[in-house]
């Protein structure tokens, strides 16, 4: 898809460009294309080691390879807090694992092949991976003895809400060579849940490990943005007051998907919404000249730059969240093949097909149809006619409906700015209009200064009233169940 773009340096230095996101070309009105010395190119497009993506579908189901690059492990998806856009919070809960299960889990990996020329990353993951310390703890240990004959190790990670750790969980942290993220919004974390930094004794051992970790950069606070908080600057200020470290790592840092009520309700809702928050996304990283923290937001400026100047075609592009990967999966402790970390067993797609994709027992079977890729997205705005596409990379895999429908335009409104800074960085002139007949008027109109955008319709944010229970004790913790709405009569 071909789009015409208006950009500016000021009122009296307009120019049009042109944009393929098919081939990811950038051209003047005078045919001039914006690339890399055509050794630059080979060299970056041969570095990249590119493969075409293969669609699929609950019709063309995804399958895995036996090699494995990325190991997602799923403990369970319990966890103390409830916070108010968890991905995770309103998935069916499956049966509870436990440290008995680790034998088991072991004989199973035999299934699969691990290459230490290759490289190998293990993820932990929960609800909140700490309150299964007692089968987390034994079962990392087993699998760093199980390639103890690696000389390069494999890669350890673990996201937590912090309440859980103690010094001694982050002293096992430390010297087992985890990158640890702590997922925390800042000065709006009350947005998200509650704040493990407002106990005294918990704040102390968080930044004592802070100052530990983040010295050998395996340390970042993960912050989400959404329509009460959508300022990176504010957050970039924040954690440095709180760290006292200008050079602070703030990790995700992209507007939330809305999984279910919750997640909607948090996402920006009127296109005034959308257009503030494109205007606030852009400002706050080119005024500061991309000095705000975020490493994974400027690092996605800097790829698509690079991507559009070697044109890296969108036939190379996968899903935003990289579960597309035939060398990544995610497997919970009875070896069941998910979606992705954020679902259980139990869980429905919202396409009507199961999560649960098979078992490493059965691994010729395993085939993944609750997915679908972004080149077969047959929505109203289809993903292969939109500008922001090497940006966005289809959003989440498993939304439709209105989930996927909102959660399309946080995207776009993320990812066009992101989009616009790029832009400018290549050309020097900041685009105002993308001009598509495919696209509404909203999307065209960058910043919201062109078009007037009188809403027929506004989204309605409807106040719902969500139940959590403690229902469960897991190792000593207590853990809330799957949330559900309270019906109310209408």
């Amino acid at each position: 898809m071909k789009f015409q773009i208006t950009a500016e340096k000021n009122s009296l230095d307009i120019k049009t460009f042109y944009y393929d996101n098919e081939n990811n070309l950038l051209t003047s009105e005078s045919g001039e294309v914006y690339e890399f010395d055509e050794k630059t190119r080979f060299d970056y497009r041969q570095k990249k080691v590119l493969v075409e993506t293969t669609p699929f579908s609950k019709d063309l189901p995804l399958t895995k390879s036996k090699l494995i690059k990325v190991l997602k492990i799923q403990l369970g998806l319990s966890c103390n807090y409830s916070c108010d856009y968890c991905s995770q919070k309103f998935v069916e809960r499956p049966p509870e694992t436990s440290k008995k299960d680790i034998e088991d889990f072991m004989s199973s990996l035999e299934i699969l092949n691990f290459s230490e020329s290759e490289g190998l990353k293990i993820e932990f993951w929960g609800g909140e991976p700490l309150v299964y310390w007692k089968t987390l703890k034994p079962l990392a240990e087993r699998l760093i003895e199980k390639f103890d004959h690696w000389e390069e190790k494999p890669r350890l990670s673990l996201i937590t809400n912090g309440s859980l750790l103690t010094r001694d969980i982050c002293s096992w942290l430390y010297y087992m060579g985890f990158q640890v993220s702590i997922s925390h919004d800042g000065p709006n974390q009350s947005v998200r849940g509650p704040d493990p930094l407002d106990d005294p004794e918990k704040r102390k051992i968080i930044m004592e490990f802070y100052k530990i970790m983040s010295a050998q950069g395996r340390f970042s606070f993960n912050a989400m943005m959404n329509r009460r908080n959508t300022s990176r600057k504010e957050i970039h200020e924040w954690f440095k007051k709180l760290t006292g470290d200008n050079n602070v790592v703030i990790g995700e840092g992209s507007m939330i998907d809305a999984y279910d009520e919750d997640g909607a309700n948090n996402s920006l809702g009127s296109l005034e919404e959308h257009f503030e928050y494109r205007r606030k996304s852009f400002s706050d990283i080119y005024a500061n000249d991309g000095r705000i923290g975020f490493v994974s937001v400027l690092d996605k400026i800097n790829n698509f730059t690079k991507n559009v100047l070697s044109h890296t075609e969108s036939k190379f592009l996968g899903q935003k969240c990289g579960m597309e990967d035939p060398h990544t999966i995610a497997i919970d402790l009875k070896g069941n093949v998910v979606t992705c970390q954020n679902v259980s067993v139990k869980e429905m797609s919202k396409n009507g097909e199961s999560h649960l994709a098979g078992n490493l027992i059965d691994y010729k079977n395993v085939r993944l149809k609750s997915a679908t890729h972004w080149k077969l997205r047959n929505n109203e705005i289809k993903c292969i006619e939109c500008p922001v596409l090497h940006l966005c990379s289809g959003s989440c895999m498993y939304l439709e409906g209105k989930y996927w429908d909102i959660t399309c335009e946080n995207a776009y409104s993320e990812n066009i700015s992101i989009f616009a800074l790029s832009f400018e960085k290549i050309t020097g002139y900041i685009p105002t209009l993308i001009k598509s007949n495919n696209l509404p008027l909203h999307r065209q109109d960058i910043w919201g200064t062109i078009f007037n955008h009188n809403e027929s319709q506004k989204r309605k944010i409807i106040p719902i009233k969500v139940i959590n229970k403690k229902e469960m004790i897991i190792d000593d913790i207590e853990v809330y169940s799957k949330s559900i709405i309270e019906e109310r009569n209408q």
